[in-house]
């Protein structure tokens, strides 16, 4: 398929942090112009090998040849010669889009005139020439994350890596990432992505299938199975709620716990939230989808009283959030984007801190901080500090100390970005599970299938909401079966709306 001496080869490499191996002797060649993929849980070692690719990490054991050069002879011509997107992209928030990508193509060594011609096409190929004067912290993450790409492209390198480049950000942001990423590719160029998407894994000539710092399965992904998924459930248990002892009961009813009426809300003349109208009944899960920017984590945190509305009527578990947002703090549980937890305490104290807060006594703590390491699969793992545990244990030890007080509704800001299918599907067994017991889940997520285990779905763009409606209902209403397609059909047709009145 690829004729030639391999672009990067890898023999016999490990890698240790301390005590700790995260790689076992990978063993694997790439060739000049492939599109590659690497997919696997959290903690694989999906992170620790693209490094050792470009040469920031030196092997323990081992060793890495990319164009002919060492990984630890030859570094610095490594790492001249290659892009390199990490999940934590560096850009510089108080630059422009332009000083960004000049600031770039300087330290590249790009000549001027290379640039002007590159610049001009990165821009128009990424939708951010209207954006040339604005500082970078001021785009949603979608445009962030192509400018990174961008900035990685500037001086147009023979080989990319990129790991989880579409983290984070929207349907409609991934499908321009992956356009400009098809682009490159169809140019000669190598490049080697690590996602949890696996459809986008799909895209690629090969993927390569990691697990314990080890290569399990590397092949066309057709010969991997139909569907890529299966290999995650193939070799990772599954953590189920179903038999576990909840220590609570079930809270029986159907009345409206969360009545928004036309709310508002501005910052410094930017409407991040438009005129918006919804309730939430007790039970139900309803989901928040939208790009990146178009209002959702704002609203979210109205709903807590973490920020106030510019204007309308916010009602949550019948409290006015407007007028008394400290009284609604004890009657919801709230889980962020980042999990909030505090990664120097153990997973007990952690638990033990936030049942505290909450107010339980001893004795219910003692139950509810049982059932949580129960359900988030850390009943022998309870004294591990939790910077220490991997990003699905995180995400299940934060939703239990977000209902550990059994909270009327929980607020999910992103709670499955990044985590494996396996991981993905535990969460959301452990959701409905909570739902049939009578807490209303409110959620925002980026991967669009997951909307379907939701009994209804906002879809929102620029602070507007599109629709609100059970999914099964949209599909009969477009006669589409991709949830994905939907919104993005909504979301066009929002926009030449917008544009036909302007």
């Amino acid at each position: 398929m690829f004729p030639g001496k391999p672009i990067i080869e890898i023999k016999g490499l490990k890698r240790r942090f301390e005590k700790n191996w995260a790689l076992q002797g990978i063993e694997l060649q790439i060739e000049k112009g492939e599109l590659f993929g690497i997919v696997g849980p959290d903690g694989s070692g999906k992170t620790t090998l693209l490094q050792s690719v470009c040469a920031i990490l030196d092997p323990t054991e081992g060793s890495i040849t990319v164009n002919g050069f060492d990984s630890v002879k030859d570094a610095p011509l490594i790492t001249s010669g290659l892009g390199y997107m990490s999940q934590a992209y560096s850009l510089y928030g108080d630059l422009t889009v332009e000083e960004n990508l000049e600031f770039f193509a300087k330290i590249r060594g790009v000549p001027e005139a290379s640039f002007i011609e590159r610049k001009k096409k990165l821009l128009e190929f990424s939708d951010l020439t209207p954006f040339l004067k604005r500082r970078t912290k001021h785009l949603s993450g979608g445009m962030q994350k192509k400018l990174a790409l961008c900035s990685n492209l500037v001086h147009e390198p023979d080989i990319l890596i990129l790991d989880e480049p579409t983290l984070g950000v929207d349907p409609i942001s991934r499908r321009q990432l992956w356009d400009i990423i098809r682009e490159y590719h169809d140019r000669g160029k190598t490049i080697i992505v690590a996602t949890s998407y696996m459809d986008e894994a799909a895209r690629c000539e090969r993927v390569a299938f990691l697990l314990e710092g080890k290569v399990i399965a590397c092949d066309v992904p057709k010969r991997l199975g139909d569907r890529l998924e299966d290999l995650f459930f193939t070799h990772i248990q599954k953590i189920s709620p179903a038999g576990m002892d909840v220590p609570f009961l079930r809270k029986e009813g159907r009345e409206v716990l969360v009545d928004v009426k036309g709310l508002v809300r501005r910052f410094d003349g930017f409407t991040a939230v438009d005129n918006m109208s919804f309730d939430v009944r007790r039970g139900e899960i309803f989901g928040f989808v939208g790009p990146n920017g178009s209002g959702k984590t704002t609203t979210i945190k109205i709903l807590c009283g973490i920020i106030p509305p510019t204007s309308g009527e916010v009602t949550v578990v019948g409290v006015n959030v407007t007028n008394r947002p400290e009284d609604v703090k004890g009657k919801i549980g709230y889980m962020s984007q980042k999990f909030s937890l505090y990664m120097d305490l153990t997973v007990t104290e952690n638990i033990s801190f936030f049942g505290r807060v909450y107010g339980l006594g001893w004795d219910e703590l003692t139950k509810r901080k049982k059932w949580v390491l129960e359900m988030a699969g850390l009943k022998e793992k309870e004294n591990i500090i939790t910077n220490d545990l991997s990003g699905p244990y995180r995400q299940r030890l934060a939703l239990g100390c977000a209902l550990i007080h059994h909270p009327d509704i929980v607020f999910l800001d992103e709670p499955t970005s990044g985590v494996d299918p396996v991981s993905r599907q535990s969460f959301w067994e452990m959701i409905k599970s909570l739902a049939g017991m009578g807490t209303s889940i409110f959620v925002t997520t980026h991967y669009i299938d997951e909307v379907e285990n939701c009994d209804r779905v906002a879809f929102l763009h620029r602070g507007r909401a599109l629709a609100i409606e059970n999914p099964s209902k949209l599909k009969a209403q477009y006669d589409m079966n991709s949830m994905e397609d939907i919104f993005i059909r909504m979301v066009r047709k929002a926009d030449e709306n917008s544009a036909g009145f302007n």
